[in-house]
């Protein structure tokens, strides 16, 4: 349409008003194809996927399961190996058979029988001759990925960290152990006793220097931790002096020294420390007494 009547001024506004509404138009129509591609684009790549998804489902769920049963054997057979390399680790401390057998045939453990029904809980005794009471219920916390008694766990975990302060390295080889499992690991040695040729009692006697019997190990009450690999020679460490020094501040105590195995049937295990608490702990080390005879002669 033609304004015949409009000055060129006029006209000149109007042509440059359609040539930016015919630009405007142009940019809007080439937004819209591009934003449409975009999403059609979007939409197909989702739909792929999906569909790619879809079909692998459920191998990925029997994948999981799969995975999920792997890690519980795998934690089992690791316990298993763990605890097996402890053993190998103890039994090669006094490979002489008469040391062993004298350890036991020497013993003049006593009849803590009744002292474990009324003790305070940290001061059981439990050895190759007293068995831990029937009924005997351990509460566990789990402390550096093991299983301790939550009697010691928490001075445990302080005494760790405490050392770490000065430079010492403790971790925990072996913590709590059911009943149950140490019947394994007991009749697993008396095994390995009677392939060398000793008859059953014998195998008997010999395994329990190694392997407490069921029930009358100081890991079954929770309250007992092996440190650092369980090394014949750690005694000789820094982490084993450090031990010597602090160990009874935290309420821990050396449960088998050589010249006590006469009372506490174990020969000598420097990496075995056990929790009596801290008052108890300061006094059972100035007395220069093992467990049992600071029990004995002061407590019963």
């Amino acid at each position: 349409m033609q304004y015949k009547y409009l000055s060129n001024k006029d006209r000149k506004r109007m042509n440059f008003q359609k040539k930016v509404l015919r630009n405007i138009n142009r940019t809007m129509r080439w937004t819209f194809t591009v934003m449409a591609l975009i999403i059609v684009f979007a939409f197909g790549t989702v739909a792929f996927y999906s569909i790619v998804d879809g079909k692998n489902e459920g191998c990925a769920m029997e994948d999981s399961s799969f995975d999920s049963r792997k890690q519980d054997t795998d934690f089992l057979v690791n316990k298993d190996k763990e605890l097996e390399k402890t053993l190998e680790c103890e039994q090669s401390i006094s490979d002489a058979e008469h040391e062993r057998e004298d350890a036991v045939n020497k013993s003049e453990m006593a009849d803590f029988s009744q002292w474990n029904k009324t003790c305070p809980p940290e001061l059981i005794i439990v050895n190759g001759n007293n068995a831990i009471p029937e009924g005997y219920n351990v509460d566990i916390k789990v402390c550096r990925g093991k299983e301790i008694g939550i009697l010691a766990a928490e001075k445990l975990e302080e005494m760790i960290q405490c050392a770490a302060k000065e430079g010492i390295v403790l971790w925990i080889s072996s913590g709590y152990r059911s009943v149950k499992y140490q019947g394994k690991l007991f009749d697993r040695q008396v095994q390995r006793e009677m392939a060398k040729g000793n008859s059953q009692d014998k195998a008997e006697k010999l395994a329990q220097t190694v392997v407490a019997r069921p029930g009358r190990s100081e890991h079954n009450t929770g309250l007992a931790v092996d440190f650092n690999g369980v090394r014949d020679d750690f005694y000789k460490t820094k982490e084993y002096k450090w031990l010597m020094d602090h160990a009874a501040e935290f309420g821990f105590i050396e449960r088998y020294q050589e010249k006590w195995a006469d009372k506490t049937g174990v020969v000598y295990e420097p990496w075995h420390f056990r929790y009596v608490g801290v008052g108890y702990a300061e006094k059972i080390k100035e007395s220069n007494l093992c467990l049992e005879s600071y029990v004995e002669k002061n407590l019963m």
